[in-house]
């Protein structure tokens, strides 16, 4: 029978466990001469053809430790997964190797990040308000007046300018004995409080066509222009003034903003989309306010490691999004003046928040028993697949996301909406929950994954940024 392990096991204060696994003497001489067999095939020792020289050469040669160094790795492995068999560790993911000793026997110290626990408590009298949702003709009318001004054209004008028209011009403009503009048929949109210099364009209001003026403006002391505080002379010649016409908001401009067939029809559907996107937008707020309402009363407890791979996951999103529009992650930092490293820190605190995120809603799905259905599946992915024109594509989304960790990740994200349904109803008082009969701390019985993201996000590159409601966008 093998010798035992030696094994001890030491609680940290980060949600990991500190192990050391020692091999008595007999399982060390084993390593040891294994190390010895390895070693002197490839030694090079005078007198000795390779694999011959005597073992007690070998060792005085290479050293106990240097030979040992030969299979630790392996070793180190071997051990470990012995262990896991006896032990069980509660695990989130792989663990540390963190020193090794070989004297006077073989230990090895291991660092194991522990698998996240969350206890909710009682959530039955949380309660957040939900936004309300206010939609009305008055915003209707703000995108027609953007519309209308998107569409505007300026058309020349026998009057004075004012603000917001056009005047060409012919100007110089000098400091002291410098030209600092010389411009023939020069185009000046005439803004308040705007303008190159403070008053610039205020000097041309009034003007007509065939007016010219002289006038004088002083730099700022403040101004990062090396004449600042001197003053500049200008000469003006104003050659035409145009206005901003708007068009009429009649059927005719209805029908080019797109498919309406009268102003009527763009007003109903403009509204009924805006109504949609605000009870969108509310429905998201309101997951985030319950989301956060939970995570304030919850006791939760998980390795570093979970904020870790969190924040990889959020930069390889990034990345992926850098490189559909033809960049990096690197070439985006570095514009920011940014290294990886520091980009990695800056993400960690939304990384947190995160992790806490997807805990209790995991740990909410749970203690609800709330399940997915295989037919659910099934619908969801007919729906994914159909919202395709092309064929080719069809086929590429039936056979990713309906193998079986394409159905995995669906049913995950129906889950994840039933969860949030359910949070949403329970935190406005619309519905009703037994939690004293659930567990009061429960561990996750998978390692976090992307929660709270609907179906159709799931597949699409997330923000990097703050998912404070984990992807319900």
């Amino acid at each position: 029978m093998a010798e035992e392990l030696i094994v001890t096991t030491s609680q940290r204060d980060d949600h990991q466990l500190d192990v050391t696994i020692e091999l008595g003497p007999e399982r060390t001489e084993q390593a040891l001469q294994r190390a010895i067999k390895l070693v002197s095939k490839k030694a090079r020792i005078p007198g000795f053809r390779p694999g011959k020289a005597p073992a007690a050469m070998i060792v005085r040669t290479y050293g106990k430790p240097g030979l040992l160094s030969e299979v630790v790795d392996d070793l180190s492995e071997e051990v470990y997964l012995e262990v896991l068999k006896s032990q069980q560790f509660e695990m989130y993911g792989q663990a540390a190797l963190e020193d090794i000793q070989v004297e006077p026997t073989i230990q090895f110290k291991m660092v194991v990040p522990l698998r996240p626990e969350v206890d909710l408590g009682d959530y039955s009298g949380v309660r957040v308000e939900a936004p309300v949702v206010e939609v009305g003709d008055a915003d209707v009318d703000a995108l027609l007046e953007q519309a209308q001004a998107g569409r505007a054209t300026h058309v020349a004008v026998d009057r004075e300018s004012q603000i917001d028209d056009i005047v060409k011009v012919d100007i110089v403009g000098t400091v002291e004995d410098t030209t600092i503009m010389e411009n023939e048929d020069w185009e000046l949109t005439l803004r308040r409080d705007g303008g190159w210099l403070p008053g610039f364009d205020e000097a041309f209001v009034g003007l007509k066509a065939g007016d010219e003026k002289e006038f004088d403006i002083t730099y700022p002391e403040d101004s990062f222009s090396k004449f600042k505080g001197k003053t500049a002379h200008f000469k003006a010649a104003v050659k035409e003034v145009r206005a901003k016409e708007l068009p009429a908001l009649d059927d005719e401009f209805a029908r080019s903003l797109g498919d309406y067939a009268d102003m009527a029809d763009y007003r109903a559907k403009t509204l009924a989309e805006l109504r949609a996107q605000r009870e969108t937008e509310a429905e998201n707020q309101l997951n985030q306010d319950a989301i956060d309402a939970l995570v304030a009363q919850a006791k939760m407890a998980y390795p570093p490691a979970a904020v870790h791979d969190t924040v990889h996951e959020m930069l390889h999103d990034l990345e992926n999004r850098m490189r559909n529009v033809g960049y990096t992650l690197e070439d985006s930092l570095r514009l920011q003046g940014k290294t990886v490293a520091q980009y990695e820190q800056e993400l960690r605190p939304s990384a947190e928040r995160r992790v806490k995120s997807r805990l209790v809603i995991d740990e909410l799905g749970r203690r609800e028993n709330l399940a997915v259905t295989s037919e659910e599946v099934d619908a969801e992915l007919e729906r994914i697949v159909g919202q395709s024109e092309e064929e080719e594509t069809r086929k590429a989304l039936q056979e990713a996301f309906g193998s079986e960790s394409g159905r995995a990740m669906i049913e995950h994200d129906l889950l994840t909406t039933k969860t949030l349904e359910r949070l949403r109803a329970l935190v406005t008082g619309q519905a009703a929950t037994d939690v004293a009969a659930a567990a009061p701390v429960a561990e996750v019985t998978e390692t976090p994954s992307v929660v709270a993201e609907t179906p159709d996000a799931a597949h699409a590159p997330a923000e990097a940024g703050d998912a404070e409601t984990p992807e319900t966008n």
